[in-house]
């Protein structure tokens, strides 16, 4: 039976169609390339067909393969936006390089003492940060290797402390006159002060206070609880403590260079000791005329100041002077108004302070 070209026409299109239907339900729209007209003269309706269902199975079974791909590497579980010819898959993230403690940051601390102690290693204020509060930035605790969060751990004191002031006032000690084993001693306050003469002996003992007021007083023998009271009333801080030595003949005659004549002279000696915290022998050679050769002392008052958070002030203090700071003993061996000269005992370690910044 031959059958009617417009009944296998109609076949032909049905077949077409549903072809088309399940292509539309494998991909979406876009998967595929569009599909042109077939153009007068081409290939036979039912040719192109095949052609098309041969493509389709093509692309089906590439599909698969990617599918199966992205499961081997582990991708499933990604985001993956599949284009006709390129796929995108999210930014790996880089792997964390770990701190390294030995690092400096800029503010000259290393990152693992930052750690260590809670500091954030990022941030620019910890080192000029006091978190203790003890009067030490972070950085003078690192630099000194102490405990910044703890306030009973931290550098020494001192280095805190400066001058306040320093009054400059000279005490001159000087050897006048003797007579039968007698010495007279003179002290005086400066240029301007009243003359404090006393009659002594080798072996005496003398108390020496000078008090704020200017005056000069000695106390002889065992007065030493007289001296103490003597330098409360004066405001004086600190009493010096002398004995008398040894006295030691030295005169004659020698020729004067200048003039060629031989004159008498007389150089001897009343050796002194002095008890306080500059303790030592002091030479004083007899005056010659009304020139003293005798010793000059500083017995101004001496203040510091602490930047160490509730301590202010300190003093006032007197050259060979001792007091207690910070659990050490110093002592004051020397003050002028650009440095004060201080001992640490027992030790000797020497401690310069300078004078507060304005």
């Amino acid at each position: 039976m031959k059958l009617s070209p417009w009944l296998m026409g109609g076949v032909a299109a049905l077949s077409l169609l549903g072809l088309v239907a399940i292509g539309f339900g494998v991909f979406p729209p876009g998967d595929l390339p569009g599909t042109e007209a077939i153009q007068a003269g081409g290939k036979s309706a039912l040719a192109e067909m095949k052609l098309k269902w041969t493509a389709m199975e093509k692309r089906i079974t590439e599909v698969g393969a990617q599918k199966k791909a992205m499961a081997a590497a582990g991708l499933e579980k990604h985001r993956v936006l599949v284009s006709r010819t390129l796929v995108f898959l999210p930014k790996q993230a880089e792997p964390v390089q770990p701190l390294n403690p030995a690092q400096v940051t800029e503010d000259g601390i290393e990152v693992g003492w930052k750690l260590k102690y809670g500091f954030s290693p990022e941030d620019p204020e910890v080192a000029s940060q006091d978190e203790d509060q003890d009067g030490f930035t972070n950085k003078e605790e690192y630099d000194k290797k102490t405990d910044p969060r703890d306030p009973a751990s931290s550098p020494s004191k001192w280095v805190k402390v400066r001058i306040s002031s320093v009054d400059k006032k000279m005490l001159v000690v000087s050897f006048t006159g003797k007579s039968q084993g007698q010495y007279t001693l003179r002290f005086k306050l400066g240029k301007d002060g009243k003359n404090m003469e006393e009659s002594v002996v080798v072996g005496d003992k003398l108390w020496v206070v000078q008090g704020g007021t200017g005056i000069v007083k000695i106390f002889k023998g065992e007065g030493q609880e007289a001296a103490k009271e003597g330098a409360k009333k004066l405001e004086c801080p600190h009493v010096i403590p002398l004995v008398v030595k040894e006295y030691k003949e030295d005169r004659g005659k020698r020729i004067d260079p200048s003039t060629q004549t031989q004159n008498e002279f007389d150089d001897s000696l009343l050796i002194l000791e002095r008890q306080d915290g500059v303790a030592g022998l002091v030479k004083v050679m007899l005056n010659e005329g009304n020139i003293s050769r005798g010793a000059v002392w500083n017995v101004g008052d001496v203040r510091l100041v602490s930047s160490v958070p509730g301590e202010g002030e300190m003093g006032p203090y007197r050259v060979g002077q001792g007091f207690d700071y910070a659990g050490k003993k110093f002592v004051v061996i020397g003050a002028t108004p650009t440095k004060v000269s201080l001992e640490i005992r027992p030790g000797g370690e020497a401690v310069d302070i300078l004078p507060k910044t304005p």
